[in-house]
């Protein structure tokens, strides 16, 4: 038969007595005289300050160690969640493309399409047809040549210069 859980104050007073702080459990001779002094001395004195107890700080520090070790899996989950998103969004492109390329494929298969492209790339003709091949460039356009060009605009601090040296001449 295996062995049951320890409760949480047997955890808390075995690390107490771990770190020397003398958390055992106590007789109950021991205990009634501790609340008899504690009781006498709260009557004259007013109660003590309360500060940070060994239960506290077993606490404080337990609670630190979990969000301690959790940092790094939480980091190393949200690097992972990055990356997937990244890898969908290549996967989303690489189908589009993929998609593409099948469309162009099934082009491919057309005669017509076959012609077309091999009069443009290649330059080939059908029999009976004359081919024509243009060298030089067009000759330019007269109406365009004589329409007057706008000035350059001059840069922002030279126009702020002359607007500053103009007034003095």
């Amino acid at each position: 038969m295996s062995r049951p859980w320890p409760r949480a104050s047997q955890v808390v007073a075995a690390l107490g007595r771990v770190l020397g702080r003398g958390g055992g459990r106590r007789s109950g001779a021991a205990r009634g005289s501790a609340s008899a002094r504690g009781r006498g001395s709260a009557r004259g004195r007013g109660r003590a300050p309360a500060g940070l107890t060994s239960r506290g700080m077993l606490l404080f520090l337990v609670l630190f160690v979990l969000a301690a070790t959790a940092v790094y899996p939480l980091r190393e989950y949200l690097a992972q969640q990055d990356r997937i998103d990244q890898l969908r969004a290549k996967q989303a492109a690489l189908q589009a493309a993929n998609q593409r390329l099948g469309r162009e494929r099934a082009r491919l298969h057309d005669p017509a399409y076959i012609d077309q492209l091999a009069k443009q790339e290649f330059q080939l003709v059908e029999p009976g047809e004359q081919p024509w091949l243009l060298t030089g460039t067009p000759p330019a356009d007269p109406g365009a040549a004589s329409a007057p060009r706008p000035a350059p605009k001059r840069p922002w601090y030279l126009r702020v210069w002359h607007r500053l040296t103009d007034w003095a001449t």
